[in-house]
């Protein structure tokens, strides 16, 4: 009843706050003005006082890739900007997957180096990235078109020498239209996606149908002017995937005798749909101050089908085996978030204030769902295995739902442009009740952040170097944490292993326990500086110091000469620095060439009862990267790289290999045209490769090779 009541009691606070929105948004007319911040989905910074680092998305549209991070980790962290450590917010939206959209329709992306990012969803050592989409496009209408095929090999890195790879192909294609009014801003894009990973194969390892997925992108979006002080956007989002993976290994243990054969059949195939939907309506209520209201849906549905067949030696002479397995593993999940910011700006001389107060509701529902059926079958020779032995079938649903009620009010002052001080707090107004087994020592209610910039040229008065310094801290836990579902591709486990449905397990089966705290809160601090030389050069310098707690397996004594593996969680410590150094050699209309390289390591410790180890002191991973466009001709060069020993880093992974040293790959590569002609507004025509070159020894890509044409034009 307590709970219904407070619920009723939430429902009706909303209710009012959107009612006082819409009223109010229809008030006075105002001009408005909120691009001078950044939105990270549950708070707003400065962005004249944020560290942050920000690419084009015309800079990565000429690389074959199915998951962005694939385009992105040279920019940012190396091996360390992957799938397990990134959290994107798209126009303000915590919970889309950027990798729905098709990269010609993403204006630009942003990491924000701030420990505001933990409080908006990202856990620590996570990186948030904002993606701000293409929706001011030139013109009152026009066509786009793009598309790219490479093909696709993999290289052999075993010491078995007969391993063959075959060529795959990628295919990426692109259509999108929009039109521009005086009121109204629309476009609709659809893209088809084809990515397929080899598998090397030996004469007893046949693939029939190599692994790869076959994906629909759908976007829409319309942005509207009502009035002079208010703009309604919405977006849709739909995407279709199916991927599939068959093979027959004749004989796993390259054996000629029967009674030693061991011969497998695997088939896989899944389907998933993600569909996005929302609506936002942004307002100037008065000078200074501004509303943004907003509603989001996220659907995503997974199933799965396993079929897998063994085959061979039994229990005796002549006496032979076959278990045939069927499972069907199904997750759906469904998201709702209600939004609402509000904030005022006011300059008093050479202060302003900005205070302001966001409300979050976030409905989350998640259901998984396996059936295997294991049927044995025996025989006396090898080819007809056909007397059933016995048959089996096992049945796991899992459910949960939670309610996220959280309010985070907070205050920026900033004097002359060259100092700002920012604070405030995310509350989870969620009852106790709400979670299983929380107790009032582990169970938190405030988690604080502030942030802290200072100009410290402007304040000097140095005109020759720009010198900004920056500074920021946060307190965390999981239940800050954003629960967006992503598609899976070659990168992501599926709907039976993702860490999001592992963290649903563990609190419903065995939150309180000694070995795991879910609720436990971390602090993350981080220092910064951002130094221009000249209009040429920049350095940007980063430090961050956290705590999170890791999954790690245990090998316990099992009997007398056994042991048995149990996954625990141990607390760990982290530091990562980065620095990057970027040249705008040439910066003008008919010619430009940037550069830049970067540097990131992380050193972590873990305390596992027995003692703290050390993991990635020594790992040292960036990238360099080149873009150069003179005239009509365009180019770019990518190097990923990762030096030195030990193990990475990398708590959200269940695979940590150790670093095998040195490594370095030629991740993107392209040479262009741009043609002149009186039918289109541009086009494009380019050559391009991925991974095209690895050190021997390279263990930071997933080795596959990408050579490939490609096209862009615009109507």
């Amino acid at each position: 009843m307590a709970l219904f009541i407070f619920d009723l009691f939430m429902y009706s606070r909303l209710t009012y706050l959107i009612a006082l929105a819409t009223c109010l948004s229809f008030s006075k007319a105002y001009s408005q003005n909120d691009t001078s911040h950044y939105d990270l989905g549950r708070v707003r910074l400065d962005k004249k006082f944020t560290q942050s680092i920000t690419i084009k998305g015309a800079d990565l549209q000429r690389q074959p890739f199915a998951n962005i991070s694939d385009a992105l980790n040279v920019w940012f962290y190396g091996i360390y900007t992957n799938s397990n450590y990134l959290v994107y917010v798209v126009d303000g939206n915590i919970i889309n997957d950027v990798n729905a959209y098709n990269i010609n329709d993403i204006e630009e992306i942003t990491l924000v180096q701030n420990a505001a990012a933990q409080v908006s969803g990202a856990l620590p050592q996570q990186q948030i990235l904002l993606i701000k989409t293409r929706r001011n496009k030139p013109g009152k209408s026009g066509i786009e078109a793009a598309g790219q095929t490479n093909l696709v090999s993999i290289r052999n890195t075993s010491d078995i020498t007969d391993l063959k790879s075959p060529t795959n192909v990628y295919h990426q294609y692109y259509l999108s239209g929009y039109k521009n009014t005086d009121v109204i801003n629309a476009g609709i894009s659809a893209t088809y996606l084809r990515d397929v990973s080899p598998i090397s194969a030996t004469q007893q390892f046949n693939i029939i149908t190599p692994l790869g997925f076959d994906r629909f992108k759908f976007n829409g979006y319309a942005d509207v002017k009502l009035g002079a002080n208010n703009t309604l956007s919405a977006t849709a989002t739909y995407v279709p995937q199916i991927t599939r993976f068959n093979y027959d290994n004749v004989d796993l243990y390259n054996t000629s005798d029967p009674n030693n054969q061991i011969q497998t059949n695997i088939a896989e195939h899944a389907k998933q749909n993600l569909f996005n939907g929302g609506i936002r309506l942004n307002s100037q209520l008065a000078k200074g101050l501004q509303n943004s209201l907003s509603a989001t849906y996220n659907h995503y549905n997974y199933t799965e089908d396993n079929n897998s067949k063994i085959a061979g030696a039994g229990v005796g002479p002549d006496n032979f085996q076959q278990t045939n397995s069927v499972s069907k593993n199904i997750d759906r999940k469904n998201v709702l978030l209600l939004r609402d910011n509000l904030s005022y700006q006011k300059t008093i001389g050479n202060f302003s204030i900005e205070p302001a107060v966001d409300f979050t509701y976030r409905y989350t529902r998640d259901s998984i769902a396996n059936v295997t059926t294991s049927t044995t079958y025996s025989g006396t020779d090898p080819l007809t295995i056909n007397q059933l032995v016995n048959s089996s079938t096992t049945t796991n649903h899992s459910y949960y739902k939670r309610k996220d009620y959280l309010l985070t009010p907070s205050l920026s002052l900033a004097f002359k442009n060259s100092i700002d001080i920012q604070g405030g707090f995310v509350t989870v107004l969620n009852s106790k009740k709400d979670l299983i087994g929380a107790n009032n020592t582990d169970f938190k209610r405030i988690f604080p952040f502030a942030s802290t910039s200072v100009n410290v040229s402007s304040l000097a008065g140095i005109n020759i170097v720009g010198i900004k310094l920056y500074g920021s801290y946060s307190k965390q836990n999981r239940l800050l944490q954003s629960d967006g579902e992503h598609l899976n591709d070659f990168t992501n486990g599926n709907a039976s292993n993702s860490p999001l449905n592992a963290e649903y397990y563990y609190l419903i089966n065995y939150y309180p326990s000694a070995s795991y705290n879910m609720l436990k809160a971390f602090n993350v601090y981080t220092a910064g500086a951002d130094i221009s030389l000249s209009a040429l050069v920049s350095v940007n310098y980063n430090f961050e110091r956290g705590g999170l707690t890791i999954p790690v397996l245990y090998y316990l004594p099992y009997g007398s000469n056994g042991s048995i593996t149990t996954l625990g969680y141990a607390d760990s410590k982290y530091k990562r620095n980065r620095i990057g150094v970027n040249f705008n050699v040439i910066n003008k209309a008919s010619t430009r060439f940037i550069t830049g390289l970067n540097t990131t390591n992380i050193k972590q410790r873990s305390n596992l009862g027995t003692g703290d180890i050390a993991l990635g002191d020594n790992v040292w991973t960036g990238g360099w990267v080149n873009r150069l466009e003179i005239e009509r001709i365009f180019t770019g060069l990518d190097i990923l790289y990762k030096t030195g020993e030990g193990n990475y880093a990398n708590p959200y992974t269940a695979y940590n290999p150790s670093a095998m040293g040195s490594s370095f790959s030629l991740q993107n590569i392209y040479f262009g045209y741009n043609l002149k002609t009186k039918q289109f507004k541009n086009l494009e025509v380019f050559a391009n490769g991925r991974n095209i070159w690895q050190n021997k020894k390279s263990d930071i890509t997933d080795n596959r090779r990408f050579y490939g044409l490609g096209f862009k034009l615009g109507l």
